[in-house]
């Protein structure tokens, strides 16, 4: 029988884009000024313009698509890993004096420490830290612990309908995904490789990896 073929699902959008979505979403309004916007990205707003995030008004304004706001809000900002690009970010990280760029740093903090607490405590009893919960849970990220059908026992976080088995490679790997009817009709379980997916479900023996 051949093997399903897994779904990459998007969980991070450009920092700025995050921002200005988490911003929209805090207001309740869809209306912005150039500055409004600006001070909450820390920077320029081509990437929310590119994305149909903000729309350009005749009179100078930028009217939200509230709905992908929210959509974004909901995902982990992207903030490169390594190299000059990483220090150039991380440094206007620390010079931004806007609320939505300093909680942007705090998720993708917290989600960093998610995945290698999870890499080394996977299979023990152990709670995350309180404080990295907080951050998360505030977004509506939830973690938690899973038996999965192949007798593992994994550190999940919950983001929107997609539960990801936690470990270091979803710092920065797009989750594989298969639908898992077990939590919901919708419910989709990933992983950072689409071997590790097959393996937690018991569908094949997992491959070494590369």
């Amino acid at each position: 029988m051949a093997e399903p073929e897994p779904q990459f699902k998007r969980i991070r959008v450009p920092a700025s884009a995050w921002a200005i979505a988490y911003h929209v979403v805090k207001s309740g309004r869809d209306v912005f000024t150039t500055s409004e916007l600006k001070s909450a990205a820390c920077g320029t707003l081509d990437m929310a313009l590119a994305d149909g995030l903000i729309t350009r008004l005749d009179n100078g304004l930028y009217r939200a698509n509230v709905e992908l706001a929210k959509f974004y809000a909901s995902l982990l900002p992207k903030v490169p890993i390594r190299g000059r690009r990483r220090r150039k970010e991380v440094q206007a990280l620390k010079e931004c004096t806007s609320e939505e760029r300093r909680e942007a740093a705090e998720l993708v903090k917290a989600w960093l420490e998610l995945a290698n607490w999870a890499e080394i405590h996977s299979e023990d009893r152990k709670v995350p830290p309180k404080e990295m919960l907080e951050v998360l849970n505030r977004h509506g990220i939830e973690v938690k612990r899973m038996a999965l059908p192949n007798g593992a026992n994994v550190v999940v976080a919950k983001v929107l309908n997609m539960y990801i088995i936690m470990d270091w490679l979803m710092v920065k790997n797009t989750p594989k995904c298969l639908r898992f009817p077990r939590l919901g009709s919708d419910a989709m379980l990933c992983a950072s490789t689409r071997d590790k997916l097959y393996w937690y479900l018991a569908l094949l023996t997992l491959r070494p990896q590369n």
